[in-house]
């Protein structure tokens, strides 16, 4: 671990330049800008907050509040009063929208949702509000009326998202809507080269609760979007060092992608196009027929990215292929 939170920390800033500021405005100096700077995370509201959130939230919180960038997520009207009351504490700034929304939860995935169904009606108890957090109120507020503006690109930047990965979520997002608005798919097809690819910028991850990115990368080669995995690791690890190399260890799996029969991370290697694995090795978002299929297997043999052969032994017992099929491997 030690070796990866030293390169971690060596990472230079994308594009070689100094951010000009500091905080999440110093996108707007360049790809690196938010994440060039090392920054100090609260370990005090890291013990505060660690239990109260899911792994994910307990990231974005500590990195908005520590004025890396702006982070967004939903919450409920009991979770939002809790937040608001630790932010208070903390000396941070939190903002929910006016109305709360009721997700889409996507088939396969899990409880995952990627798009919204509609406005909760009023004492609907499922509805979420979108909360914004910040180190600051002009931060907080902003990133709101930009959202709500449908200003994807500069809230995209208060958000720490590298450009490439901003515009690439506009040119995916037409294709993406027409399924679950899921842009895994479209992000492997825009992945050049071979497997495995870089898995600081394993999104896929946060499927199974913990990543080290809250962004669709435009590809999983993205560099700008490693440095952003790399920087956040290094300051996770200073932060907590056990907690961030529980992240790290999710970042180095193989996803197997199904748009419908749920998402599944094999913790083993990728050795000379094949995977061989045990039962223990699989992890599934929900128990389909394809989770059952894979527990009954021994090896993956990957033919490309959209084409995935099962086997026990020397049997082949199923073949996976087509559009709703991608095989992510970072291992």
């Amino acid at each position: 671990m030690e070796k990866e939170l030293n390169n971690a920390r060596q990472a230079p800033n994308v594009d070689g330049v100094k951010p000009l500021a500091r905080g999440p405005w110093s996108m707007l100096d360049g790809d690196g800008g938010a994440w060039a700077e090392p920054t100090h995370l609260s370990r005090e509201l890291f013990a505060r907050i660690r239990g109260e959130f899911s792994d994910d939230i307990v990231r974005e919180i500590l990195l908005a509040a520590a004025g890396v960038k702006v982070s967004r997520t939903s919450l409920s009207d009991v979770k939002f009063a809790l937040l608001r009351s630790i932010a208070a504490r903390y000396d941070f700034c939190v903002l929910a929208s006016r109305d709360r929304y009721i997700h889409r939860r996507d088939e396969g995935k899990g409880g995952c949702c990627n798009a919204i169904d509609r406005v909760a009606r009023p004492g609907e108890d499922t509805g979420l509000h979108f909360v914004y957090i910040a180190s600051d109120t002009s931060l907080t507020e902003a990133a709101k009326l930009l959202e709500e503006a449908g200003d994807d690109q500069l809230f995209g930047m208060l958000l720490g998202i590298p450009t490439c990965c901003r515009e690439a979520y506009g040119r995916f997002q037409p294709t993406a809507m027409a399924k679950q608005f899921d842009l895994v798919p479209l992000v492997l097809e825009n992945t050049p080269g071979k497997m495995p690819y870089d898995p600081w910028v394993n999104y896929p991850a946060v499927y199974f609760g913990r990543a080290l990115l809250s962004f669709f990368p435009c590809s999983f080669r993205c560099l700008a979007a490693s440095a952003a995995a790399r920087s956040t690791f290094a300051m996770l690890a200073e932060c907590d060092a056990s907690w961030a190399h529980s992240f790290l260890e999710f970042q180095q799996t193989n996803i197997l992608y199904t748009e419908y029969q749920g998402v599944h991370m094999i913790c083993r290697p990728l050795v000379d196009c094949s995977i061989r694995y045990e039962p223990k090795d699989i992890r599934s978002t929900e128990p389909t027929e394809l989770a059952r299929t894979l527990r009954g297997g021994d090896r993956l043999t990957i033919r490309g990215k959209r084409h995935v052969d099962v086997y026990r032994g020397l049997e082949r017992i199923a073949v996976l292929q087509g559009e709703d099929v991608g095989m992510c491997a970072f291992r």
